[in-house]
């Protein structure tokens, strides 16, 4: 007898221990548990987050953005409405695409947070989480309070989960307002929480999503990000104030950290008497340039800070935050705004120009400032295609007009041949960038500056 009770027992011990596991595993939620998740994007957020950091005096955040790729997007569709809206507002994209709130609580706890104090965050995740409504408003809720955590003062602005597929009973789509209808039961009274339904932007009278708004019924476009800045702006300037006079073009943002940290070694170690400042036509003094570069600087000491791809907002971004200390440059050549050009109005790439060398004179008010008009690029005739250069440079010129410390050079002759058109044979077939000959003519027209000093 003892026997079959004990078989009894030991046959039904294991179903017991499943019943258990079972039911513990229906009670964990996924969705508020950290999913590690480690990619390029991410460890580029935190070298962002490091490199400001240097000096938060002159680099707070004050704004930050959390969401999965329909926030990422404002680096894409959006890159012209963020500009407009928060390129001068100290503001930081933390969106990834293909995140799922797991994954945002995984890089709140793994990034170095502590190193920002944002007084406000714009909140939108949820619509890649395959957990049940409930569940994944959990994790939404979880990312809140881990942010109002470390910033105890921080006004959170939190967006409903967008609509997603063209029709109103689609399945995501219900998905999603189930979750949004347990946010608005959660956060109807919650302190510095303020909760927004922007569905109406995007859907039509019959609640579906035109395409001329959400090409893959999930993105925006860049009349969707336009909308969606428009509609949360009065919620930001409560905490943020109006969106500040300088445009983005005059105002600092970091980029290509690598490389600044470089440069940034070199000038701790001293004896510099030229700063080198642009964008890719500047960088290549260390490639087509390097013999011009030895022959122009043999006597003076010169650094190199331009970097490809630069802006006039990242090269404010670099000036503001170099260790400067071990040097005291004599001369500072600036060419920057080529980069600009696609995006920003002249006068705004004047007024870059303005900032960049305010700064340079603030470090170092006995140095004289040599601005380089742009240089040629792109096109074959000054007489045509030629007009946005043009109105580049007289914007520049006007911008800096008063400073009294810059003197503008006009290089154009360097690059062109005697009827106006760029000179291949100083140009390279992009016709941007220069070959050894264009940088011996640069070298030339600057080397009486150089040497007069």
């Amino acid at each position: 007898m003892k026997d079959t009770k004990l078989s009894k027992l030991i046959f039904l011990f294991p179903l017991f221990m499943l019943i258990c596991v079972t039911a513990f595993a229906q009670e964990v939620n996924k969705a508020v548990l950290p999913l590690d998740r480690n990619i390029e994007r991410f460890q580029s957020e935190v070298n962002w987050i490091n490199a400001i950091a240097r000096n938060q005096t002159d680099f707070p955040i004050d704004l930050i953005f959390v969401g999965d790729s329909i926030t990422h997007g404002w680096e894409g569709a959006g890159k012209a409405v963020w500009d407009q809206y928060y390129g001068n507002r100290r503001a930081f994209n933390f969106g990834i695409s293909g995140d799922q709130t797991g994954h945002v609580i995984w890089r709140i706890e793994n990034a170095p947070m502590n190193k920002i104090a944002p007084k406000m965050a714009v909140v939108m995740i949820g619509t890649n989480n395959g957990d049940a409504p409930a569940d994944t408003a959990k994790g939404i809720e979880k990312i809140v309070s881990m942010l109002q955590e470390r910033y105890p003062a921080i006004r959170i602005l939190l967006l409903e989960v967008f609509p997603r597929e063209e029709k109103p009973d689609a399945p995501r789509r219900i998905r999603n307002q189930e979750i949004n209808e347990i946010l608005r039961r959660d956060y109807s009274e919650a302190e510095n929480v303020t909760l927004m339904d922007l569905s109406g932007l995007f859907l039509d009278e019959n609640g579906n999503i035109p395409k001329d708004l959400m090409p893959d019924f999930l993105h925006p476009n860049a009349e969707g990000y336009k909308r969606w800045a428009e509609a949360i702006e009065p919620e930001i300037e409560k905490t943020l104030g109006p969106i500040p006079a300088d445009p983005p073009e005059a105002v600092g943002y970091p980029r290509e950290l690598e490389r600044f940290q470089q440069k940034n070694e070199l000038l701790q170690q001293g004896n510099v008497d030229v700063l080198m400042i642009g964008d890719s036509i500047t960088h290549y003094w260390e490639n087509n340039g390097q013999e011009a570069w030895a022959e122009l600087f043999k006597n003076h000491p010169a650094i190199n800070l331009g970097t490809g791809w630069d802006r006039t907002e990242n090269v404010i971004w670099r000036l503001e935050h170099y260790d400067f200390s071990k040097v005291n440059p004599k001369l500072a050549f600036l060419l920057i705004g080529v980069n600009n050009s696609g995006s920003s109005e002249p006068i705004n790439i004047g007024k870059g120009n303005r900032k960049i060398c305010q700064i340079l004179h603030k470090k170092f008010p006995a140095m004289k400032v040599y601005v380089q008009k742009v240089f040629p690029w792109g096109q074959k005739d000054l007489n045509g295609n030629n007009e946005l250069r043009k109105r580049i440079n007289e914007a520049i010129e006007k911008e800096v007009a008063d400073l009294d410390y810059v003197h503008l050079l006009d290089l154009s002759d360097c690059f062109l041949t005697p009827d106006g058109k760029l000179n291949t044979e100083v140009m390279t077939p992009d016709l941007v960038h220069l070959e050894k000959a264009g940088y011996e003519n640069w070298k030339n027209a600057i080397q009486p500056y150089v040497d007069q000093q």
